[in-house]
C-alpha cells in the first residue's frame, strides 16, 4: 500500500512538471511516469501516462455528454457533481479505463501473432524518439519526410496502433478468421441488404433559383422567390407548372441520381443527391441551399436496383466479414478480461 501511495505521488509530481509553464522535466520523469501502472488487464499493465493522455483526449466527449443530457456547463465543481449519482469525473474515467482496457487487450493480442515485441508505453515513447529523430536528421540532410516534420506523442500512438490493427486483421483474416467462400456467401446473404445494396435510381424534377453571380438575384430575394414557389406548390399547384415560372431555365428540369451519376454528383451536387434519394415517389423535399443556389425537388420516379453482386464484392466481404469476427472476438476477450484498479494512481489522475 505504501508503494502504490509513493507511486501515485511520484506520479502527480510528473504531472505538475509536464504542465508547469516554462518547467521542462528530465528525461527521467518521462520514463518514470510511462512505468507507473495505474491498472492490469490479464496481468498486462496499463501505463498511468497513457491512462492520462486518452482521458485528457476524451474530455470534450464528457463536458458534451453532461451538457446535453443534464444542462450543465463548465464550472469550478463541474467534474465533482453528481447527476444521477455519477459525477463527470466518475464517468470520463470509467469511459477512458474502458477505451485503454480495449487498446491493451488488442495489443496482447498483436503481440501474441508476431505484430509487435513489446506493448509497454516506454517501449513506444522510445519509438516515438527513434523516429522524431529520423525525421529531424532527414529533413536536415535534405530529404524528403512524409507526414508532419515532428510527431505529437498522442498522433503517433494512433499512427502506429491503428497500423498495428491493420496488421493483426490481416495475419487473422489468413488464420483464425480465415473463411471459405461457402462460408463468405451464407455471410453476404445475411448482410447484403445493409451492406451491399445498390442506391436505387431516383428521378426528380428541379426548381432552381441562384443567387449571388453576375445579374443574379441577392441571396435573400432568391430565398423569398423559393419560399413563394413552395407556398404555392403546398397551395395545390403543379409542381412542373411552378418549376417553369420560378426555375432559372424555366423548363421544369428533370435529374436523375443513380450510380453512374455518383461521383459527379458528390463532387458537385452531393447534398441534392443525398435529398433526393430520402424522397419517395410524389414526394416534394424541403427547401435546401447549395452552391448559392436555393433547390425544391419532387420525386417522379423510383427504382429499386438490387444488390451488388457476391462475384463484384467477394474482396469486400472477405474484408468485412473478417472485421465483424474481429470485433466479435475482441468483444468476448472483453468479457472475459480481468481487470485490477491500481486505487491510489487512479483515484490520483485529474483531467486537468
Amino acid at each position: 500500500m505504501w508503494l502504490a501511495r509513493c507511486s501515485a505521488m511520484l506520479f502527480i509530481w510528473a504531472l505538475w512538471l509536464a504542465a508547469a509553464p516554462g518547467v521542462r522535466a528530465a528525461g527521467e520523469f518521462e520514463t518514470e511516469a510511462a512505468d507507473t501502472v495505474v491498472a492490469t488487464v490479464n496481468g498486462e499493465e496499463i501505463s498511468a501516462r497513457l491512462f492520462h493522455r486518452r482521458l485528457i483526449g476524451k474530455s470534450s466527449s464528457a463536458y458534451s455528454y453532461f451538457r446535453e443530457r443534464y444542462g450543465v456547463s463548465d464550472s469550478a465543481d463541474f467534474w465533482t457533481t453528481r447527476h444521477d449519482g455519477v459525477t463527470p469525473l466518475e464517468w470520463l474515467k470509467k469511459h477512458t479505463l474502458d477505451e485503454c482496457v480495449r487498446i491493451v487487450i488488442e495489443q496482447t493480442l498483436a503481440r501474441q501473432k508476431g505484430v509487435i515485441a513489446d506493448i509497454s508505453y516506454s517501449a513506444f515513447l522510445q519509438s516515438l524518439d527513434r523516429e522524431n529523430e529520423r525525421r529531424r536528421k532527414a529533413l536536415a540532410a535534405g530529404e524528403p519526410i512524409y507526414g508532419p516534420q515532428q510527431y505529437r506523442e498522442d498522433d503517433y500512438f494512433d499512427y502506429v496502433f491503428t497500423n498495428m490493427v491493420i496488421e493483426l486483421k490481416r495475419r487473422l483474416g489468413a488464420d483464425e478468421l480465415n473463411a471459405s467462400e461457402e462460408t463468405l456467401r451464407q455471410w453476404y446473404e445475411l448482410r447484403k441488404h445493409e451492406l451491399y445494396s445498390r442506391d436505387d435510381s431516383v428521378v426528380a424534377q428541379v426548381i432552381a433559383i441562384p443567387y449571388g453571380r453576375r445579374d443574379d438575384l441577392s441571396r435573400e430575394a432568391a430565398r423569398a422567390r423559393i419560399e413563394e414557389a413552395e407556398l404555392k406548390i403546398k397551395g395545390g399547384a403543379l409542381f412542373e407548372e411552378v418549376a417553369n415560372e420560378y426555375s432559372e431555365n424555366q423548363s421544369g428540369l428533370e435529374r436523375k441520381f443513380d450510380e453512374e451519376s455518383g461521383h459527379a454528383d458528390d463532387r458537385q451536387r452531393s447534398l441534392m443527391r443525398a435529398m433526393a434519394m430520402k424522397l419517395a415517389p410524389g414526394e416534394i423535399s424541403p427547401v435546401f441551399e447549395e452552391a448559392m443556389t436555393f433547390y425544391l425537388l419532387k420525386c417522379i420516379e423510383r427504382e429499386s436496383l438490387g444488390y451488388r453482386p457476391f462475384e463484384e464484392m467477394v474482396q469486400g466481404v472477405r474484408h468485412d466479414y473478417v472485421n465483424e469476427k474481429y470485433e466479435e472476438h475482441i468483444a468476448n476477450l472483453l468479457t472475459k478480461a480481468s481487470i485490477e484498479i491500481n486505487r491510489p494512481v487512479y483515484d490520483a489522475i485529474q483531467p486537468r
